[in-house]
């Protein structure tokens, strides 16, 4: 009689006080959804278009902000590795207390909240202080003030640690630095767009997981030429008229893939836009979307860096400039020609580099892209991701900014960028006999 009044007791505290039986363990983040990762991301992507930053400084931070995301969870996430020592500089990352309970949720909410506002201006600080504290009061709905407040002070932590990590690459020495574009060849690029040259000294800054900035450098191999039979002139020629007869669907995939800071998020973002959808089409949980965050951050940030130090290096003449100089002085491109040289593509690095990330991650997956929605545009059907970065490379033939040359073989850096990634950043054992 006594035993069974003691577990109508036990019975009876579970039902008046179920959030503390059930907080009585960290829930892992693989049990959890990634719904208030997505928001972060969203919200990252909004202020990156409303402060117009410029496509290799955005590309910094959404790499920035993947990796404080995975850190922050990959405590929740069983069998998983740092980040730390596998990315250049990257130090070892504060750890949770042992025994005591966590919400990776809340502590990815904090590390972003506290990431994002050391590294945006502070016009972002209000929407940033109104997102952290909607996850928090949503969370603090099921679980206990204790658990909500260890981890955002966990999460706030790793944040700091990345922020302290980031101050070092190298990112504020280039600010403001002069810049003389080279001189003296005919194949030099030739900046006539009166705007001052983007991020000249980017690939300066240091590599996430890439050893150096050249490390996957595809040297261009067409030499220079005026000569009508010549490759280069024959690519001139084939931009060109290309451009001359845009179909609907080609203006259409190039206004699409413009990509321009201060109207978007920049191509990167437009990738997040579709890691987005990724997570919720394959009903990621919280713990592999950080993961998918993370990596193929990590692979946009090395892509700019690998693409903006050869095209300094080798600074190419862009298609318009060449045509109208060797071929038609009335061609007109459609779509403005950005302030820095063309060789290699930065649209196809960038794309390559994600799509063999999130392609060897997921495999072969047909999506319908709804991001263009944000920008007026209707929803895109792609067959795979590999698709998704052959349209976003070719889009800037189409836009007449670009020779074939500098997509394609911008193509084989990018791949070489996202399996350079995949080799060295290991987030799980690797499976016996792979």
């Amino acid at each position: 009689m006594k035993r069974a009044a003691v577990t109508l007791a036990v019975i009876f505290v579970f039902l008046i006080f179920p959030a503390a039986a059930q907080d009585a363990v960290s829930v892992p983040a693989i049990e959890q959804t990634p719904d208030f990762a997505i928001q972060w991301m969203e919200l990252l992507y909004r202020r990156i278009e409303a402060e117009s930053i410029s496509a290799p400084a955005a590309s910094r931070l959404y790499a920035y902000a993947g990796i404080a995301l995975y850190e922050a969870v990959h405590p929740g996430i069983p069998d998983s590795f740092s980040m730390s020592r596998q990315l250049n500089g990257l130090p070892d990352m504060p750890t949770i207390e042992a025994d005591a309970v966590y919400d990776w949720p809340t502590a990815a909410n904090g590390a972003l909240s506290t990431l994002l506002t050391g590294l945006l201006s502070t016009d972002s600080a209000d929407e940033i202080e109104r997102l952290r504290q909607t996850q928090r009061n949503d969370r603090a709905r099921s679980l206990e003030a204790e658990v909500i407040e260890r981890s955002l002070a966990f999460g706030d932590s790793i944040a700091q640690a990345v922020l302290a990590w980031a101050a070092s690459d190298n990112y504020e020495a280039t600010r403001g630095l002069p810049y003389e574009p080279k001189t003296g060849d005919p194949s030099y690029w030739i900046n006539t767009t009166g705007a001052p040259p983007v991020e000249p000294y980017w690939g300066t800054i240091r590599p996430f997981a890439l050893y150096t900035d050249d490390s996957c450098d595809v040297l261009l191999k067409m030499p220079f030429s005026t000569d009508p039979d010549s490759t280069f002139y024959l690519q001139a020629q084939e931009t060109m008229n290309v451009g001359r007869n845009l179909t609907p669907e080609q203006k259409d995939i190039a206004r699409r893939w413009v990509d321009t800071p201060g109207g978007s998020g920049t191509p990167a973002g437009h990738w997040v836009l579709i890691e987005n959808q990724l997570a919720t089409l394959l009903n990621l949980d919280l713990g592999m979307a950080s993961m998918m965050y993370g990596l193929t951050g990590v692979a946009m940030g090395d892509a700019f860096i690998s693409t903006w130090s050869l095209k300094y290096r080798e600074p190419l003449i862009r298609p318009v400039d060449y045509i109208r100089l060797y071929i038609d002085p009335n061609w007109t491109a459609f779509v403005e020609t950005p302030a820095f040289p063309e060789y290699p593509s930065g649209h196809s690095v960038v794309s390559a580099a994600a799509a063999e990330v999130l392609g060897t991650m997921f495999g072969e997956v047909a999506l319908t892209d709804r991001s263009g929605r944000l920008h007026g545009y209707e929803d895109r059907s792609y067959t795979s991701i590999q698709a998704i970065a052959y349209e976003a490379g070719i889009s800037r033939m189409y836009g007449g900014i670009h020779y074939r040359a500098g997509i394609e073989r911008g193509f084989r850096q990018g791949q070489c960028v996202g399996q350079n990634v995949l080799k060295f950043v290991r987030l799980r054992p690797i499976p016996q006999g792979e």
